[in-house]
């Protein structure tokens, strides 16, 4: 579960009441290229205690990391004011915010699916937690920092009140990131970088395991005329 990237990075609570937070949360799905437009379900889901985000920021610890702040900032200069630790819960349970002042390079939710959606996919009826929305600035990827996230949302996922035994994700196909005309629909219109490896293989390096491809998941349409059929994998890997 751990990763040698860890100790690079610290999570902290969205405050999905704080506009400040809200503003950060779409700005940074913007500049992901996916679902910005789903930020006000967010919202609603988590003053229900259901999926909730974490921010995650550099650790202190990280060798120059003001430079690497400034890199991302300079990527997107939208993200230059700091946020506060405003967040007064956490899936309905309190916690006392620490008003520190930190500038996040990205982002992951954490959410735990009825049993009857779990078992639908072959999964136990309890002990599961999905992780979602995984983004890390573009302008640092690389650095570990993506690992390092996963590693410290894994941890957090076997705590109380989660107690994860198993951690799941759906992620695109290999398929989708590999070949060409995917690729061009995908990133190339949209005027975002392809990525280096496939989602798929990268998580499969952080120990994860396909457990179920979908290859008519949804339907996109990227422009009028234009629809795909979106092909994903579900992925697991048990933590305890």
């Amino acid at each position: 579960m751990s990763s040698k990237h860890a100790w690079k990075i610290e999570l902290i609570p969205w405050d999905h009441l704080s506009p400040e937070h809200v503003q950060r949360m779409y700005d940074q799905r913007i500049a992901c290229g996916w679902r910005a437009e789903e930020v006000p379900e967010w919202i609603e889901a988590a003053k229900r205690g259901g999926k909730i985000f974490y921010w995650a920021l550099l650790s202190d610890a990280v060798p120059d990391r003001d430079d690497i702040i400034g890199k991302h900032v300079e990527a997107y200069p939208k993200e230059s004011t700091p946020l506060k630790d405003t967040a007064a819960e956490v899936r309905l349970v309190p916690r006392q915010p620490t008003m520190v002042e930190f500038i996040p390079i990205g982002h992951v939710a954490v959410d735990i699916h009825t049993p009857e959606e779990d078992m639908k996919l072959g999964l136990p009826a309890t002990g599961t937690v999905w992780i979602h929305q995984l983004y890390v600035s573009r302008r640092l990827h690389g650095g570990g920092y993506g690992s390092g996230t996963m590693s410290k949302i894994e941890t957090l996922a076997t705590q109380s009140p989660m107690n994860a035994k198993i951690v799941a994700l759906d992620t695109l196909a290999r398929e989708m990131q590999s070949e060409p005309e995917y690729l061009d629909l995908l990133y190339g219109e949209q005027g975002l970088p392809a990525p280096k490896i496939p989602n798929q293989d990268w998580y499969t390096s952080l120990g994860y395991e396909v457990f179920k491809h979908d290859k008519d998941a949804y339907t996109w349409n990227p422009r009028e005329g234009v629809s795909v059929l979106m092909q994903l994998v579900y992925m697991k890997k048990a933590i305890v």
